[in-house]
């Protein structure tokens, strides 16, 4: 496994991201001095630029119109073509079209692109105008090179919707015995505790992350690596099996599991925002949607609690969406150029107060959510790790989303997935050794 001890490095960035926010004192106007930023641009030949983006979310979508608008009109001979679909569409989109040579300009980073594919972005000036502990974290799975541009910092907790523990004489859950006393006395009253669902799989496969993050990663920052030296397994590691038996026996088996094939990503969302759930696990791209229906919800952001001890819960926080070059686009410097403007505080600005997200251009400080707090408290105490799906291999994270679900659903038990993971972590590390060759 490459080096992912960068990541580490994350704590200082998002310290000092999160702690500003509420201040929002700085001048957001405009780039950074020294930035890299686009220059006029009026005139030459006309150049489409196609962006793949998997961030469906409306403030998303809405955030890259404003962007690419602003971006146009300095750029009036540039046209930016933006095309949205889900994380499955997007990977077998992109698989398809590097094997016809045909990739787009830019897409919003996955890991599952093979870096040979994409522009090394080292010594780009643009770089320069963002926190360089975020860029080395979003780039710590590849060596010594940058293909992903973060541009803001992710999390993928759990949400908890404060009044309905309050109206139901409950607490915030510290320990594991201690949700367990919740999810019952919910449970009693008649209460989904977690807005989980199976329409769409993302929806339950986004809090297994957040758990396996915590009890594995969490626990044993080297786990990985002591993986791939042979010293320990999937099939041998209690956490690894404690992570999955936490999401079937809780976060679906407390869920509203009679109507778990209609409840959707955006039902989910709804669900915790009007206090129709208590628990909601997710990252940052699901919070404008919980947003869009409870404006003014009393939406609070935890760890789950994994054992009796409150200090083993830990947030995973992560550099989180990012742009890459394609190696073959025929347009990079305009490429180039799009990324130095999302790079500006202009962009990021926009970006962070849409999106709803901390971001990772200097100077960018929104007080986006009352959440925001709850991170930086995490933080701040040390309580988190930089480690989740991110820095595993494609071949395994592909292993993982297929067969989470079987385990979830009772279609297959502890001894065999975890015998298939085991045997597709391998596989993943013989395909790398092999390309590394």
């Amino acid at each position: 496994m490459k080096k992912i001890g960068a990541m580490l490095t994350s704590l200082v960035l998002l310290a000092s991201v999160l702690a500003a926010c509420g201040s929002n004192n700085a001048d957001n106007s405009g780039a950074s001095p020294g930035a890299a930023t686009p220059s006029a641009g009026k005139g030459g030949e006309p150049i489409e630029l196609q962006i793949l983006s998997l961030k469906q979310e409306q403030s998303s979508q809405d955030a890259f119109k404003q962007i690419i608008d602003n971006f146009q009109k300095e750029n009036s001979n540039i046209t930016v073509d933006i095309q949205t679909m889900n994380a499955d569409q997007l990977k077998t989109t992109l698989r398809a079209r590097s094997a016809a040579n045909e990739m787009p300009d830019l897409i919003t980073w996955m890991k599952e692109v093979e870096p040979d594919t994409l522009l090394d972005l080292s010594g780009e000036s643009f770089l320069s105008n963002l926190n360089s502990d975020s860029v080395a974290a979003a780039n710590a799975i590849y060596d010594n090179k940058v293909y992903a541009m973060p541009i803001d910092n992710g999390y993928i907790g759990f949400y908890y919707n404060k009044t309905v523990l309050a109206d139901n004489g409950l607490e915030v859950p510290k320990t594991l015995s201690e949700m367990k006393t919740v999810v019952e006395a919910l449970k009693a009253k008649g209460i989904p505790a977690f807005a989980t669902g199976a329409k769409d799989l993302s929806v339950a496969y986004m809090p297994l992350i957040s758990l396996f993050s915590e009890t594995v990663f969490g626990q044993n920052p080297n786990w990985s690596q002591e993986r791939d030296e042979g010293k320990i397994s999937i099939a041998t590691d209690p956490n690894w099996k404690l992570a999955f038996d936490l999401h079937k026996d809780y976060v679906y088996g407390y869920s509203d599991v009679g109507n778990a094939y209609n409840i959707s990503y955006d039902d989910a969302n709804a669900m915790i925002a009007q206090g129709k759930a208590a628990f909601y696990g997710n990252g940052p791209w699901a919070l404008s949607g919980i947003r869009e229906v409870g404006p003014t919800a009393d939406i609070g952001l935890m760890a789950f609690p994994i054992s009796e001890n409150p200090d083993d819960s830990k947030l995973l926080v992560f550099p989180d969406t990012s742009l890459s070059i394609s190696k073959d686009s025929k347009n990079i410097e305009a490429a180039k150029k799009f990324l130095a403007y999302m790079a500006s505080q202009e962009a990021g600005t926009i970006w962070s107060e849409k999106v709803k997200v901390s971001s990772t251009v200097n100077g960018v400080n929104v007080d986006y959510d009352p959440i925001a707090a709850d991170i930086n408290a995490y933080i701040s105490s040390g309580k988190f790790t930089p480690y989740g799906d991110r820095v595993l291999r494609s071949v395994f994270t592909d292993k993982l989303w297929e067969d989470f679900s079987k385990y979830m659903l009772d279609q297959t038990d502890w001894e065999k997935l975890s015998a298939d993971l085991d045997a597709f972590w391998d596989k993943a590390k013989d395909i790398e050794n092999t390309a590394g060759k």
